[in-house]
C-alpha cells in the first residue's frame, strides 16, 4: 500500500487505510500530529508499505513503517503548560500509540 493523500488530520493510503490522531481536550490545549511534513516534494509517496504497519514512539512524535522503511511524524502541543500533551495515534480507527507531544508555548 502506498500513501495516496495527506491532510492535516490523516495519512490516507491507496487501499483506504488511514493513520489519524486524537486528543481529549482538558480545556485550552491543541495536541496534534503534524502530518503536513509529508509533502510530496519531501517524501517518496511511491514506497510500497506492508498493510501491517509498525509504530514506535519517539521523542516528540512517532515513526511508522515496514520492512525497515520508517517515517517520522512530529507531534506538537499548543498550550500554556498546564494541560496534558498526550496524543493518541490511530491506525484504521484503533489506538496504536499514545505519545507525548512537544510543547509549543
Amino acid at each position: 500500500m502506498r500513501i495516496s493523500k495527506v491532510t492535516d488530520k490523516a495519512i490516507i493510503f491507496d487501499n483506504g487505510n488511514t493513520i489519524t490522531f486524537s486528543h481529549d481536550r482538558d480545556c485550552c490545549e491543541w495536541n496534534y500530529a503534524d502530518f503536513s511534513i509529508l509533502n510530496p516534494n519531501v517524501i517518496n509517496y511511491n514506497y510500497d508499505f506492508n498493510e501491517d504497519l509498525d509504530f514506535e514512539e519517539k521523542e516528540e512524535g512517532f515513526v511508522f513503517g515496514s520492512n525497515g522503511h520508517w517515517i517520522f511524524i512530529p507531534c506538537y502541543s499548543e498550550q500554556n503548560g498546564y494541560y496534558s500533551n498526550d496524543v493518541d495515534i490511530e491506525y484504521n480507527g484503533k489506538d496504536v500509540l499514545n505519545v507525548s507531544a512537544k510543547e509549543i508555548l
